[in-house]
């Protein structure tokens, strides 16, 4: 049995995975912007508590998984580059205070190629050795299996295509994305900025949403406020554009999308695959553009198979 951790920019999952099933989780509230030295002892305090519930001891566990939304190295122990969340994990003694800490062995994967690999495995794209996954939350994120194994490439950074700029336009909207780029386009967080710099925002009932994230301009979107549903149709465009962008690359044959956002599948699906027919070149067949299967829990599976895929001394 191991602890696995999926490290959202909201909320912070830990699982206890055990043979590739969830045995017991918690949720709480992600302290992304914190200091490692703040946020880890609440991290073990936490664990204690899971582990407490699931009648088993954190020492009694094989070792730890944690999917963050960094940059992972290919040998999953360091984090080598930062969006601005859980930012000083890149640093050199992060895996050793982790291990002081917890008294376990850690292994780290990027949050997005841990959903990929956990759907990959036993969700959406069960059987299927060649998919992508577009991870729709706080951020973007994107994890690609190709020939049956997750792309890490020479630095990690393969495949995470969050930050992929899709037009040469734009204002900077964070120094952490490139002008143009989805992230800062269309993204959970960039929301609200990008909302009320569009003329009509003062009469649109957006203005009462709290928060203003996009469950709330789907929501509004169907009761027929006009800035709502051109925020709908920018976002589920822009999603659009970067599942052509991977389906290019990659040649997959299903592109599975996923996270909070996907709460509104019934509406974005049909016309991001509406979009893709159009637009794709689909030279192996028709790529399927589905829905994920196992939620919020993708990258716990992930963080369950990584861990039975490594072999490494506990010392």
């Amino acid at each position: 049995m191991i602890l696995a951790g999926d490290f959202g920019g909201t909320i912070v999952k830990l699982g206890l995975m055990d043979h590739g099933a969830l045995r017991k989780q918690s949720r709480f509230p992600s302290p992304a912007r914190s200091e490692s030295q703040d946020w880890l002892p609440e991290i073990k305090e936490r664990a204690d508590d899971l582990c407490r519930s699931a009648g088993v001891r954190l020492t009694d566990l094989e070792g730890m998984v944690w999917a963050l939304p960094m940059v992972i190295d290919p040998g999953l122990r360091r984090a080598g580059w930062s969006f601005g969340k859980f930012a000083d994990a890149k640093n050199e003694n992060f895996g050793t205070m982790v291990k002081s800490l917890f008294s376990l062995p850690l292994l780290l994967e990027n949050d997005a190629r841990a959903a990929a690999i956990g759907e990959w495995q036993a969700g959406a794209g069960r059987g299927i050795d060649d998919l992508v996954m577009i991870t729709l939350g706080t951020g973007i994120g994107t994890g690609v299996i190709q020939e049956g194994r997750p792309l890490r490439g020479r630095g990690g950074m393969a495949g995470n295509l969050g930050g992929l700029s899709i037009t040469h336009l734009g204002t900077e909207v964070s120094e952490n994305v490139a002008p143009g780029c989805i992230e800062g386009l269309v993204a959970s967080w960039a929301l609200p900025m990008r909302a009320e710099q569009m003329p009509g925002f003062a009469s649109s009932t957006l203005v009462m949403a709290n928060p203003l994230d996009y469950q709330a301009v789907f929501t509004h979107a169907a009761a027929g406020d006009p800035l709502a549903k051109q925020l709908c149709d920018r976002a589920i465009e822009a999603w659009a554009a970067l599942t052509v962008n991977l389906i290019q690359h990659f040649d997959p044959e299903c592109v599975i999308l996923g996270g909070g956002i996907m709460a509104s599948a019934d509406v974005i699906l049909p016309k991001v695959r509406g979009f893709v027919n159009r637009h794709a070149v689909q030279s192996s067949g028709p790529v399927d553009i589905i829905n994920a299967k196992l939620g919020d829990d993708a990258a716990l599976f992930g963080c369950g198979w990584i861990w039975n895929q490594r072999s490494f001394s506990h010392s």
